[in-house]
């Protein structure tokens, strides 16, 4: 979906902040439309540099296994992260062993020594 930009109502209108029926209809149309990147993840990770004086003010960096890193420029963040999400793998999932409240008997025992 493309940026709105913040703009007062006309008379007779009135503001939402919420997309209308048609911009969802044209973003996913627009998202259909989207080149081919390459068609496979060949990408180990990438990363978003923010260039505040371009004209598109974000940098996409992909690194590659074995091949020099690559890199697109785009106009938002949000589309900068898309295709990060679409050319890398999802990361590995982790351990959640330790990701428990206290009350599962799972934590440490901590004890207090008081010297004299």
């Amino acid at each position: 979906m493309s940026n709105r930009t913040s703009r007062t109502p006309k008379p007779g209108e009135h503001f939402t902040p919420f997309y209308s029926i048609a911009e969802l209809a044209m973003a996913r149309v627009e998202q259909e439309s989207w080149d081919n990147e390459g068609g496979h993840m060949s990408s180990t990770g990438g990363q978003t540099v923010r260039t505040p004086d371009a004209d598109l003010p974000y940098k996409v960096v992909l690194t590659h296994h074995g091949r020099a890193d690559s890199s697109r420029h785009f106009a938002t963040m949000r589309e900068a992260e898309a295709f990060i999400r679409r050319n890398t793998p999802p990361p590995a999932p982790r351990c959640t062993l330790y990701d428990r409240p206290a009350e599962d008997g799972l934590s440490s025992t901590v004890i207090t020594v008081v010297l004299p």
